[in-house]
């Protein structure tokens, strides 16, 4: 009997050593990892800091140059800018009133004119307004 206790424990042995190995091993990574670890996230944070300060500096200056081009569109389309060209580079001028001819819409077309009207004027409307959405 003493053979097989023998048997049994030198065999039991080499399960616990490995088993010893492992959770050894097994710490060391976790002590090793866990600074990693930390220096990972630091630099990681510092790292999406500058790019967050990066990405409010380009909003910043794309609010900037919207506000410029806003401005410059409002001068460009001013109805007297338009016409003072009209008259001057075009040499274009009011009709006179005898030239003026009104034409007459049936009901059907003022339906089919109202519906795109009232389209395009909700188009420019949103893209012009401050209203947005």
């Amino acid at each position: 009997m003493t053979v097989k206790k023998r048997r049994h424990s030198s065999a039991a042995r080499p399960i616990i050593r490995l088993r010893s190995m492992l959770l050894t091993a097994a710490l060391i990574a976790a002590v090793i990892a866990g600074p990693l670890l930390m220096v990972w996230k630091q630099a990681y944070f510092a790292s999406a800091s500058l790019h967050t300060a990066e990405m409010a500096d380009s909003l910043n200056a794309l609010s900037r140059e919207i506000t410029t081009l806003r401005l410059k569109c409002e001068r460009l389309s001013s109805k007297e800018r338009i016409e003072r060209i009209a008259q001057t580079a075009l040499e274009l001028d009011y009709p006179p009133a005898d030239r003026i001819v009104i034409v007459k819409i049936s009901n059907e077309m003022r339906a089919v004119k109202s519906g795109w009207q009232h389209e395009l004027m909700a188009i420019l409307k949103k893209s012009l307004g401050g209203n947005r959405g």
